[in-house]
């Protein structure tokens, strides 16, 4: 009997333990659960006071103008020091981000920057050091929805892991954009479609993994015993240049207003085909998000980074000039809109009468 008494005792010890460990996890996952709900709801708020707090610019250049896309690189290398988050709340922070937009209407395409009021000098400075001749102006938020018709939505992503290369503007025998505002270029009566490229500082993470990739795959393929010489020493090569350069995170989305479903849908694809000149080791695809889709539309009419943050891909300065980047001469869609030739004004001096 005293050894049931004794066993019973340890029982109902053990018991109380485990009672114990069980609410005390419930009361921690109800705290997390409450500190996290308060965070993203400070966050939420935050998202929507700096949205309030961005400045629309429209950049025109004039048609002749023979500035090649290799400047477009020295922009974005330009804006790497932009404010990132960092540490284990980083989710919970709000990096600063800046939008690179191409818009179409019939017969109409324009390129626009969404940029933070604080940073606005910043950009303004070194999009004139990079474009001399760019006029820019501040301007009221463009509406697609100006007519009532269906919208087609996309958020893209890279397919492959953010070491690997995409086709850049060194490897393409035109200008890429050529396509891009070729397709946005058939809008027609009552119909608008607009890219939008979001970025925002990266971490170096990525380059460590590209690193680590390089450094494993070498060891393996010089071990005759383990080798399956399956990499393209291309794709190696390729790695090493594109860990050498600046990188941010991206975030690529377009949206598609037309009267019927079809015909959103349809330029929508027609959209997304432009983009697969690009794909090289890497390439870009349509991310699946049947869900939110909602709340993704108005991240996009606010140009707000995803509320739960998303890792869609780090493209480096080399890879966002080749997508993004002002037009020149050789760029022959007729629909672009161009700095006409600027008025000066009269000298002060000119005589009255």
């Amino acid at each position: 009997m005293p050894l049931d008494n004794f066993s019973q005792t340890i029982l109902n010890i053990v018991f109380a333990f485990l009672l114990a460990f069980l609410i005390a996890s419930i009361v921690i996952a109800c705290l997390s659960g409450i500190v996290l709900a308060i965070g993203f709801w400070n966050k939420s708020k935050k998202r929507h006071e700096r949205a309030l707090e961005t400045t629309l610019l429209e950049v025109s250049l004039p048609r002749e103008n023979e500035i090649k896309i290799d400047v477009a690189e020295q922009l974005f290398s330009s804006l790497i020091s932009m404010k990132a988050t960092k540490g284990i709340f980083s989710f919970l922070s709000l990096a600063d981000s800046i939008s690179f937009e191409i818009v179409a209407r019939p017969q109409d395409i324009r390129f626009y920057i969404g940029v933070p009021n604080k940073l606005r000098d910043m950009v303004e400075k070194q999009v004139h050091g990079s474009y001399p001749d760019a006029q820019i102006i501040e301007v009221e938020d463009y509406n697609l929805f100006e007519n009532p018709g269906k919208i087609a939505y996309a958020s893209l992503k890279l397919k492959k892991s953010n070491y690997l290369t995409l086709k850049t503007y060194r490897d393409l025998p035109v200008d890429p954009l050529s396509s891009v505002t070729s397709t946005m270029g058939k809008m027609t009566e009552g119909e608008a479609a607009a890219v939008q490229i979001l970025i925002t500082p990266s971490s170096d993470a990525w380059k460590k993994r590209g690193r680590d990739y390089i450094t494993t795959t070498k060891k393996r393929e010089a071990n005759p015993e383990t080798a399956k010489y399956s990499v393209d020493q291309k794709e190696l090569e390729a790695i090493e240049q594109k860990i050498t350069k600046p990188g941010f995170n991206t975030y690529i989305r377009f949206l598609v207003v037309s009267s019927t479903k079809e015909a959103a849908d349809s330029h929508l694809t027609n959209l997304e085909g432009s983009f697969s000149q690009f794909s090289s080791f890497n390439s870009i695809e349509r991310e699946k998000n049947h869900f939110f889709q909602g709340m993704a539309i108005v991240d996009f009419i606010y140009r707000q980074l995803p509320l739960v943050p998303k890792n869609l891909g780090v493209l480096t300065t080399e890879e966002l000039a080749t997508i993004f980047h002002f037009p020149n001469k050789t760029v022959e869609t007729p629909s672009i809109h161009w700095l006409g030739a600027r008025v000066a004004p009269a000298p002060a001096n000119i005589p009255t009468s």
